[in-house]
């Protein structure tokens, strides 16, 4: 009788984690579900917080990963575009904007890293690289857009992406080199002038007693020279 009722208490608690896992898978898929009508409805902000959600019951759930990722993103790109010097959340938006887009590009990312679909794969390494790319980070993105091509040669718009991020690449690199070559001539310039030799307080009461002394003996020739006349140029 001890030894049936062991058996009848395991098997309940079997039936009760079992419950457990389906409810919490449930819960994770149901979030996502949610947070995808508010993705699409224009209610970004809302759905991040579901996607978020989602992940905290299955931190795993690389479809949550990859939603919150596009949330984060549009919410970015809508603070960077933003006008004025309004602040958010004490930030202004073109900060903020720049610290959620490392937000969604750590979640593309993290997709990126763990997937083996190539389609989904070839779009979170697409969508990294525009992360890099508005954040101004030229050679992040061309990483990103490089990866995503092996995945999928044929795309155009990362192959388009690509060549941008190249071009502004490659005009960043041809600046920086103007800025040190400019440096380097105004430190050369500052140099020059500290190797100069400096004149000693000495020096100066000299020259300017010269030229007193000077000043005073022309002062002197013009006193003897008063009452004579001046010969004019003479007539043919």
């Amino acid at each position: 009788m001890q030894k049936h009722n062991l058996h009848k208490i395991a098997f309940c608690f079997v039936i009760i984690i079992v419950t457990m896992s389906f409810s919490f898978a449930q819960n994770e898929k149901q979030m996502l579900y949610d947070g995808n009508g508010y993705y699409n409805s224009g209610r970004t902000e809302v759905a991040i917080g579901f996607y978020r959600d989602a992940l905290k019951l299955n931190h795993e759930y690389k479809k949550a990963n990859y939603n919150l990722g596009d949330a984060i993103y549009k919410e970015a790109i809508g603070l960077k575009n933003q006008k004025g010097k309004k602040t958010v959340m004490g930030m202004k938006p073109d900060s903020l904007a720049n610290i959620m887009l490392d937000d969604a590009a750590g979640q593309f990312d993290v997709v990126s890293q763990t997937v083996s679909d190539k389609d989904t794969l070839h779009k979170a390494l697409h969508n990294l690289g525009n992360c890099r790319l508005i954040q101004k980070n030229y050679q992040g993105a061309i990483d990103a857009y490089k990866k995503s091509l092996k995945v999928d040669p044929k795309d155009e718009d990362t192959r388009y992406n690509l060549a941008y991020a190249l071009k502004k690449k490659k005009e960043e690199d041809k600046k920086k080199d103007k800025d040190k070559k400019d440096q380097k001539q105004d430190q050369k310039q500052q140099q020059q002038e500290q190797d100069q030799p400096k004149m000693s307080k000495q020096e100066a009461e000299r020259m300017l007693n010269a030229l007193k002394n000077n000043d005073q003996k022309l002062q002197g020739k013009k006193k003897k020279g008063e009452g004579q006349k001046v010969k004019t140029e003479k007539d043919w």
